[in-house]
């Protein structure tokens, strides 16, 4: 998949989708254009012949440059965010997190702070919370933690989601188990950073 957005992606990646692009525009106009016109001026031609190989064998030489490229560029992108999710998401004691997130007034002793209700502070359980992540591309990936309660179909708070979070999550009897992104986060960062980089593989739909 070509990704054109300069937002959601790191530099080197955006180059290199532009190059992608650039070559097949130069491809299907310039040399699909001599092909045509060599073919109309000698016909079926031992030149007609050796102009249609060579274009080919641009076309192919030139995706297999990119290709190349884009597997190591790729995997440069998957070990800086590993790098960034084993540095953002590092395990720290159940006692520390709890604290961290109690001073920033993300949870009290029952649940998830939402703000003031109606007849005061609004929570949400610990045992009726789920949760799901909102990742933003800007070179990095940040993540926001969008919370809601059971049998409800909008979230009612959304909190930055790091190593503090994570840690009071893991040691928290909630519902964590039920959100697969977040479990893998957890267990593989490796993974986990592929996982939410794929969409920027533009041959990853060609090349199985």
């Amino acid at each position: 998949m070509i990704n054109l957005s300069r937002k959601n992606q790191p530099r080197y990646l955006f180059k290199l989708s532009v190059a992608l692009v650039s070559f097949f525009a130069f491809w299907f106009t310039a040399v699909v254009a001599v092909m045509v016109a060599i073919g109309c001026i000698y016909g079926e031609n031992v030149v007609t012949y050796g102009v249609m190989i060579g274009g080919f064998a641009l076309f192919f030489i030139g995706v297999a440059v990119i290709y190349f490229l884009e597997k190591m560029l790729y995997g440069k992108y998957v070990d800086a965010l590993t790098a960034k999710f084993e540095k953002d998401f590092a395990v720290i004691p159940f006692e520390e997190a709890e604290r961290i997130l109690k001073e920033r007034g993300v949870i009290t002793e029952t649940g998830f702070a939402v703000g003031d209700g109606v007849f005061g502070e609004e929570t949400i359980p610990f045992e009726t919370a789920l949760f799901y992540l909102e990742t933003e591309f800007d070179g990095n990936a940040e993540m926001k933690l969008c919370v809601y309660s059971m049998g409800e179909n909008r979230n009612k708070a959304v909190y930055t989601f790091d190593g503090a979070m994570l840690s009071f999550l893991s040691g928290k009897e909630t519902n964590l188990d039920y959100n697969e992104e977040i479990m893998l986060l957890r267990r593989n960062k490796r993974e986990f950073a592929e996982s939410i980089s794929k969409s920027l593989k533009i041959f990853e739909w060609k090349f199985k």
